[in-house]
């Protein structure tokens, strides 16, 4: 891909899910937007490594999670996340409260989990697609999101409860 319209029209596909994946890793809208803008720089200063337009989102997803970790680990202090993604349109008042129980317990997952769900569940991404975005092998990949289904079948069976 040398065409600079067609590198934007790529990242405008995978805003969405950019910064899902950031928010996910960083926990606060301006890291997550800064990870966004360091990673769409380093991209397009590598974008002759991208060895085919198929596997833009992958690869733009892997360079979002590593600049995320580097600046966690740079950073290393705590940080608390807003929102992972957009609340509900409209609905009935039951799907909205269930979305947004959802949403928080989702949040409440640590690392590695919450990465690997959103990814999995708000992304669709394949096991495969996940584990080059993370570098976990995809047994590790399976491992994340069955443990993290069980802490929110726990969570959730719990909150309902109440």
């Amino acid at each position: 891909m040398t065409d600079k319209d067609e590198f934007c029209e790529q990242i405008r596909l995978c805003e969405r899910a950019m910064y899902a994946l950031a928010i996910s890793v960083v926990k606060n809208d301006a890291d997550a937007g800064e990870v966004i803008s360091e990673s769409i720089y380093r991209a397009y200063k590598n974008i002759d490594t991208l060895k085919k337009i198929s596997s833009f989102k992958s690869w733009i997803l892997r360079i979002v999670h590593n600049t995320a970790v580097e600046m966690i680990r740079k950073n290393s202090k705590v940080m608390y996340v807003d929102e992972i993604m957009d609340t509900p349109n409209e609905g009935e008042e039951d799907e909205l409260t269930t979305k947004l129980v959802l949403r928080e317990a989702v949040k409440k997952l640590k690392q590695p989990y919450r990465t690997t769900v959103i990814l999995f569940y708000y992304e669709n991404l394949s096991l495969s697609e996940i584990a080059d975005i993370t570098g976990a092998g995809i047994s590790a990949v399976k491992k994340q999101l069955s443990r993290a289904r069980g802490i929110l079948y726990a969570t959730l069976k719990e909150d309902f409860r109440k």
